[in-house]
């Protein structure tokens, strides 16, 4: 269960990149609430009420109950999600975010974070494990939000491959193409071969020298006896 948690945000009045400079030299984010139908509007936000109310695991797919506030008073309160977001890399530093609006009976797409668990059989056997995807997109109710698209690889044998079509998400419908691989063992036996391969072209140059040697020293003419 995803609990929505609280989050109080300032409206402001003005718009626009000069007013954004401001707002960010004062140490706050400038900030939109939209969609749904409802207005559009600007707020400005604290970043450090934001780092203490988002949840640590699901991060930008927290769900927030918005409390908009106009010169100290409450105004509104709003069911969001921060579905966009710039950041300035240099400075780890967030710039604007996009608040938007959800019903919480009703399904939004979002990308959850894959987490790989377990330790998969073909690979205890000697194989190695290959993965595909960081991400997948869902479309799932707020309050089914989970952390991450859990996958257990503890089953998998060595040559065999997990696909989306073989996993599910409680209260929610994976977007990704049914196909499309998540996973994968590669069988311990092919480097196996390759390493016999190699080993037998090192042992096989030695023997042919030493077999190359005695014919050599045949060939070779003899000296010839001193006269006396």
């Amino acid at each position: 269960m995803n609990e929505q948690r609280e989050i109080t945000v300032q409206l402001r009045h003005s718009h626009g990149k000069g007013e954004a400079r401001k707002l960010r030299a004062k140490g706050l984010i400038p900030a939109v609430v939209y969609g749904a139908g409802g207005e559009h509007r600007a707020i400005a936000v604290d970043p450090r009420v934001l780092r203490k109310t988002m949840d640590p695991a699901r991060k930008l797919n927290t769900w927030y109950k918005v409390t908009l506030e106009d010169d100290g008073k409450a105004v509104g309160t709003e069911s969001c999600i921060v579905i966009d977001r710039q950041v300035n890399k240099v400075k780890d530093a967030i710039l604007h975010l996009d608040f938007l609006r959800v019903d919480p009976e009703r399904e939004l797409q979002i990308r959850l974070p894959v987490e790989v668990s377990g330790r998969a059989a073909g690979v205890v056997a000697g194989g190695s494990l290959k993965t595909f995807l960081r991400y997948v997109h869902v479309s799932i109710k707020p309050r089914d939000i989970p952390t991450s698209l859990l996958v257990d690889i503890t089953p998998l044998q060595a040559g065999e491959t997990l696909r989306i079509k073989d996993l599910t998400i409680p209260g929610g419908r994976i977007l990704e193409n049914g196909n499309q691989s998540l996973a994968h063992i590669e069988p311990a036996k092919i480097k196996k071969e390759e390493d016999t391969d190699e080993k037998g072209k090192k042992k096989a140059a030695p023997a042919k020298a030493a077999a190359a040697a005695p014919k050599a020293a045949a060939a070779a003419p003899k000296a010839a006896a001193p006269k006396k």
